[in-house]
């Protein structure tokens, strides 16, 4: 077994206007009792979340509601929330990801048990906008083909940042003639890095994900910003040629209170908005029911999408990882709202895929946590299964052992269960567009006491650190992915609070840690032949 100290990314002391830099550090040891020894290696995976590739100059984003969530604004205490559908770093998403693929390639061995990595799970929210051109960028990245991350003009960014200015919003470039200097930089310290919208724009040539990888279906790949059902209108505003800048406050605070975690869930209002023209963009359709599906399906071992699921329309699956069964469900609700549910379909699946795989140890794999599945609502009035329920059923499987999630952009790791021996670990990984943008490896074994031990170890994309925003090279994909980072861990409506970025890195017991379990495979094989 081999175990060392780890480095870690760590931001400094808040300098002037409260910003941050960043520095490599010494990451803590592993938490929590080691194996004595590694008898059987079930499977070796590293798990990735919420890449949120983002066309962030489409016209079906609704930026400017996310303004009145900034700590300056007096509606802020009001809404008392994150709005999330802006940030200053989302122009960076395919640059973070190459930057994630290439370290993700130079992972030969796990190293605890010092085996091959068996796969990489992507658990969901692949796409911000559902939107076409999202999952043909991130798919040109992970098979590695050229990517031009652009939509509409090519020849300037044609949103808020760019041609869009608002003194609401990052502005790097500066300040136009006549306009006043934006709040991220007068308030919070934010840099000027000159000709970035270009940068970001520019293509390149991905180098693609060198190991097997597999693909789960989150609500950002199915919702417009991962909470509205896309719609004919909603289809008109994404591939026009007008973009909604703005709302009447009152429309605003309207428009917030109605959103809701659970279905349904609209668009503002546009009747009253202030817009500006843009350069129309067909790529910018949404994603319909079999496309996902199909674009898995299409390119290498189908990551674990094949055409019978294609013709189904159904976006769960299950495959073989190590010696261990991966199941994929498929947590979005369709009619609306953030958070999941399963339909009762899929219930009866999982539980038949399970109860036929009792002598193997079964790993779940879902975009959102179980303890955020609480959408139930449906529009047919047909049942959807809610946490309680899943618990229930999961408590009654010995071999279920683990789940993997994503969804809330943090490192968290939770045990649900009556006890010991019926119960699984949950393992939330923090996303690749807020701060900590990290990976995780997840390695799955025996050890000389007979007892089940999951390993996990964070590790970095490969961005770089230490930069100065004002003299960073453009056209290097890792200075572009390290200022993603910097950005993130600046983020000014989580400095501190109950939303503080800090809160994404987790505890130590949810980064770098040991879990046990007892060897239940042999117990299972038991009450079987019993």
């Amino acid at each position: 077994m081999h175990l060392v100290e780890r480095s870690r990314i760590v931001p400094t002391s808040s300098g002037e206007q409260g910003w941050r830099d960043l520095l490599l550090d010494r990451d803590n040891k592993y938490v929590g009792e080691p194996p004595t020894g590694i008898v059987r290696v079930i499977a070796n995976f590293i798990h990735i979340s919420d890449t949120h590739i983002c066309d962030a100059q489409s016209p079906a984003r609704v930026e400017f509601l996310d303004r009145y969530a900034d700590p300056h604004n007096p509606f802020a205490k009001v809404i008392n929330s994150l709005v999330g559908t802006y940030r200053a770093h989302e122009m960076f998403t395919t640059q973070v990801l190459e930057s994630m693929i290439q370290r993700i390639n130079r992972i030969r061995k796990a190293p605890i048990t010092l085996e091959a990595i068996d796969a990489v799970i992507a658990t969901g929210d692949l796409t911000d906008n559902a939107q076409s051109n999202e999952l043909d960028w991130f798919m040109r990245i992970m098979t590695g083909e050229k990517i031009r991350p652009d939509s509409g003009a090519r020849d300037k960014w044609e949103g808020f940042g760019g041609s869009i200015y608002s003194e609401h919003f990052w502005n790097p470039e500066g300040t136009p003639k006549g306009e006043k200097e934006d709040l991220p930089r007068s308030n919070y310290g934010f840099p000027i890095v000159p000709e970035l919208t270009h940068a970001v724009r520019a293509p390149f040539f991905a180098s693609g994900l060198e190991k097997d990888w597999l693909a789960v279906h989150g609500n950002h790949d199915a919702l417009l910003q991962g909470t509205v059902v896309p719609d004919e209108e909603l289809r008109r505003i994404a591939i026009g040629d007008k973009k909604f800048t703005d709302l009447p406050e009152s429309e605003v605070i309207k428009t917030l209170q109605a959103i809701s975690e659970s279905g349904p869930a609209s668009y503002p209002d546009n009747s009253l908005a202030k817009s500006v023209q843009v350069t129309p963009d067909g790529h910018r359709d949404f994603l319909g029911k079999n496309m996902f599906a199909h674009a898995m399906s299409a390119h290498g071992n189908g990551h674990g999408f094949n055409q019978e699921l294609v013709e189904k329309g159904t976006r769960y699956w299950t495959r073989r990882v190590g010696t261990a069964i991966v199941i994929s469900i498929d947590t979005v609700n369709p009619y609306g709202g953030w958070q999941g549910s399963l339909d009762l379909a899929q219930f009866e699946w999982l539980k038949e895929t399970i109860s036929q795989n009792r002598d193997s140890y079964v790993i779940i794999a879902s975009h959102h946590p179980l303890q955020d599945l609480v959408n139930g609502y449906s529009p047919n009035g047909l049942k959807r299964i809610l946490k309680e329920d899943l618990l229930v059923e999961l408590s009654r499987f010995s071999n279920v052992i683990l789940w993997l999630a994503g969804h809330t952009h943090r490192n968290r790791i939770t045990y649900f269960g009556p006890d010991e021996c019926r119960g699984f670990w949950q393992i939330e990984t923090s996303s690749l567009i807020d701060w900590p943008q990290q990976g995780r490896i997840v390695e799955v074994f025996e050890d000389k006491d007979g007892e089940m031990c999951i390993g996990t170890t964070m590790f970095d994309h490969a961005g770089s650190i230490g930069l100065d925003p004002s003299h960073i090279k453009l056209d290097d994909v890792h200075n572009l992915a390290g200022l993603s980072r910097l950005i993130a861990v600046n983020d000014w409506q989580r400095r501190g609070g109950p939303f503080a970025i800090e809160k994404n890195e987790g505890q130590a017991e949810d980064r770098n840690v040991f879990l046990r379990l007892p060897a239940r495979l042999a117990q299972t094989q038991r009450a079987v032949s019993a």
